[in-house]
């Protein structure tokens, strides 16, 4: 009984994991800062590259500088996350498929990229305590009227 207590145990504690990992990046979608803020642990390590490298107010400040304080839609979808359960830690590996449209120049970017993250249970749920994006995958392009200007983005 105990060995299925224990796997039912990880099976929620990946189910919850999935779901704070919706909620941030549908916080994001929705450039709600507060619910962002509220996906990490205090001392949570962001690794953004190219970006950058922040803690969490860093992360929240550049997020309000690039997305809250513009009129940018961006569409975050994670999937085929490999979460690997351990007592009250927990590591993952998510496929991000990212879309940003700005409508002052008409321009868009996809992004296809892995994020590798870290979590921590936490008296408030798990949270997330590090995570990395890693670009695979850049098209940048323009709407314009006479069609679709895209190019490859190097890495």
């Amino acid at each position: 009984m105990a060995d299925l207590e224990s796997r039912i145990s990880r099976l929620e504690a990946e189910s919850d994991i999935r779901r704070l990992k919706a909620r941030y990046l549908n916080a994001c979608d929705a450039k709600d800062v507060d619910a962002i803020r509220a996906c990490f642990t205090p001392d949570a390590v962001i690794d953004f590259p190219p970006i950058g490298e922040f803690d969490l107010d860093g992360l929240i400040d550049v997020f309000t500088q690039m997305a809250v304080s513009t009129p940018i839609t961006d569409v975050h979808q994670a999937h085929n996350a490999e979460i690997d359960v351990r007592g009250d830690e927990a590591s993952a590996r998510w496929n991000l498929g990212y879309a940003s449209y700005d409508p002052r120049g008409r321009t868009f970017r996809l992004l296809a990229n892995f994020y590798q993250d870290r979590y921590r249970r936490t008296p408030d749920g798990w949270r997330i305590c590090y995570t990395r994006s890693e670009p695979r995958a850049i098209v940048d392009g323009t709407l314009a009227e006479d069609g679709i200007k895209a190019a490859w983005v190097a890495d």
